[in-house]
């Protein structure tokens, strides 16, 4: 696989919206995720044989992952402007001194 794109998703009143279209969240809480986009690319040709077609591959560039974690410190920032309190989903930001001014 290919990565595409990193983008952020608003989740608001229990609904995500992605390219103008509301999605239905599994939860209501409101926030901001981290979508990551993929396209296929050579390599899953090559490895479609030895794969049932459920499986993806990817092979990331350590730039790729440090990319989606810079998006996943994003997300957790906004999350916490939109909300003024910590949310409580599994990776909580840290709380800054700024914050309590």
């Amino acid at each position: 696989m290919r990565l595409q794109s990193i983008e952020l998703i608003p989740r608001k009143a229990g609904f995500f919206r992605f390219r103008d279209k509301l999605i239905p969240a599994v939860r209501p809480n409101n926030g901001v995720g981290v979508a990551v986009l993929f396209r296929p690319s050579q390599i899953d040709e090559d490895f479609a044989a030895t794969l049932d077609p459920e499986t993806y591959l990817w092979f990331p560039s350590a730039k790729q992952i440090e990319n989606i974690l810079e998006a996943m410190d994003r997300s957790d920032e906004e999350t916490f402007q939109m909300l003024r309190t910590e949310w409580s989903g599994v990776r909580p930001r840290p709380l800054k001194v700024g914050d309590f001014l």
